[in-house]
């Protein structure tokens, strides 16, 4: 009898020694698996971090471009456009003419200067195959252009029409182009160039 109470506790002792290792190798087991669950955490945590940052370095890389960009862009606007023009005058001394034409009713007065040289700047290359240097051209008429200048005027003559007597030439000749116009006179102004032309470009 009482070598059968000694084998039944030795028994008992075996079995709670059993039991404890299972335990304690769970719990190793359990304690292993949160290692690596949280070294996987922490590795994905560094990865995203590694990954945002370098999302940041893109980030602010792409609006330098843009910048540059833009920049250049600004710096070729800037760039002034080159623009031609071309300088129109005679070649010849003396042949730029002023004409003031003074007309009522049938009559007609004519008051001519010619001035030594003068030119105008246009901004298109004129076409001037049909220009006959004997005529000349009226060049408020035919071209268009903002600067002009005449140099050098000189020999004024005036051509009155024959129904006019001397008296009346006089007369009319002392009036200013006010009192002219009061009397009913209209006045119409021509500036020609004469002879061969010169076109430079500037």
């Amino acid at each position: 009898m009482p070598v059968k109470a000694k084998k039944t506790a030795t028994a008992k002792k075996a079995r709670k020694a059993k039991k404890a290792k299972k335990l304690a190798v769970k719990k190793t087991a359990k304690k292993s698996t949160a290692k690596k669950s949280s070294t996987k955490k922490s590795s994905a945590k560094k990865t995203s971090a590694k990954k945002t940052a370098k999302q940041q370095k893109q980030d602010k890389r792409k609006p330098a471009k843009k910048s540059l960009k833009r920049a250049a862009n600004k710096r070729v606007a800037k760039k002034p456009a080159e623009k031609t023009a071309w300088k129109i005058s005679p070649e010849n001394s003396r042949s730029v003419f002023e004409i003031d034409i003074w007309k009522k009713d049938d009559l007609k007065i004519e008051f001519l200067k010619v001035y030594r040289s003068g030119w105008i700047i246009v901004d298109q290359l004129p076409d001037l195959s049909g220009y006959n240097p004997d005529q000349g051209i009226n060049i408020f008429e035919e071209f268009e252009f903002d600067e002009h200048q005449l140099h050098d005027g000189s020999e004024e003559t005036s051509i009155f029409p024959n129904e006019l007597i001397a008296e009346e030439r006089e007369r009319l000749l002392a009036l200013s182009e006010e009192e002219l116009a009061d009397e009913g006179w209209t006045l119409e102004s021509v500036t020609r160039f004469s002879g061969p032309l010169l076109v430079e470009q500037v």
